[in-house]
């Protein structure tokens, strides 16, 4: 994989990606302006993360926001993680009991709506995600980053530090997720679970982290952890990996294992498939 030195607009910025025409009508900006304000609201806050600074409520529920917006807001996931989901829906709808089984739901809350009205509105959704390849995305982005923002709350908050001669990189995917059981590392597993634990490079040398307390982060991390990390980034990467250094081991590295994990396919498997 080429290494070359670029600006920060080039690489993370794309026209338009957070829009979508559908029926005539476009977004006009909604989702870019929205994030652009949890951007905003959480740049204060990640000098107060690196100075171990108290975190008010108020600067948690932003940070933990952010947090979220940056998983499900990218490239890969829209590419992956969405295809699998939608996938999944049109294998659901094709089954002879799914408009039936979402009456008797409606049913069960006091609702009661005519199976045919449902078969039409699933056949507009259905519609809907055919004939815009973002909408599915779009469409629950909100949705999402509120029910991520709100797991990542119920964890405990760490701030570790690289050692002296080691640095984190981080990529187009930069969130990544382990799950820590019995001495058993688990990589891509949903950040919901308890025993997850949500991890970030916010800069070279300094990893933020959302975990469950009954494991112990070190202020300082050990030299292993760092390379764990890494690996851990690079693997969750979908094009590229971003490092303040260009040494050969952080190429080799790329080179052999960036987007080793597939959302849908190895990891964040469908519930059918794995209770991620």
């Amino acid at each position: 994989m080429p290494v070359k030195k670029v600006a920060p607009k080039g690489t993370c910025w794309e026209r338009d990606f957070y829009e979508f025409e559908l029926n005539g009508k476009k977004t006009d900006n909604k989702y870019e302006n929205w994030l652009g304000r949890i951007e905003n609201d959480a740049a204060p806050r990640m000098q107060l993360l690196l100075d171990r600074g108290p975190f008010g409520q108020h600067d948690a529920t932003i940070w933990a926001t952010y947090v979220a917006s940056l998983f499900v807001r990218t490239e890969k996931y829209r590419a992956q993680m969405s295809a699998a989901m939608v996938e999944k829906f049109g294998q659901q709808t094709q089954s002879p009991n799914f408009i039936r089984d979402m009456q008797h739901e409606l049913l069960k809350e006091g609702k009661l709506v005519f199976a045919e009205d449902l078969k039409k509105e699933v056949e507009q959704l259905r519609s809907n995600m055919d004939n815009s390849p973002s909408f599915y995305h779009l469409s629950g982005l909100e949705r999402n980053v509120v029910s991520l923002g709100d797991a990542i709350m119920r964890k405990n908050w760490h701030t570790v530090e690289a050692p002296p001669g080691k640095f984190f990189v981080t990529s187009d995917c930069p969130v990544t997720t382990v799950e820590l059981v019995d001495g058993e590392v688990k990589p891509g597993a949903g950040l919901g679970k308890e025993n997850t634990a949500v991890i970030l490079a916010v800069t070279s040398k300094h990893l933020f982290v959302a975990a469950s307390p009954r494991i112990y982060w070190k202020s300082v991390g050990e030299p292993k952890l760092v390379d764990s990390v890494n690996l851990l980034t690079v693997c969750f990467a979908h094009k590229r990996v971003y490092s303040h250094l260009n040494l050969p081991e952080t190429r080799g590295l790329v080179d052999a294992q960036i987007n080793y994990f597939e959302f849908g396919k190895n990891v964040f498997l469908p519930a059918s498939q794995n209770q991620n």
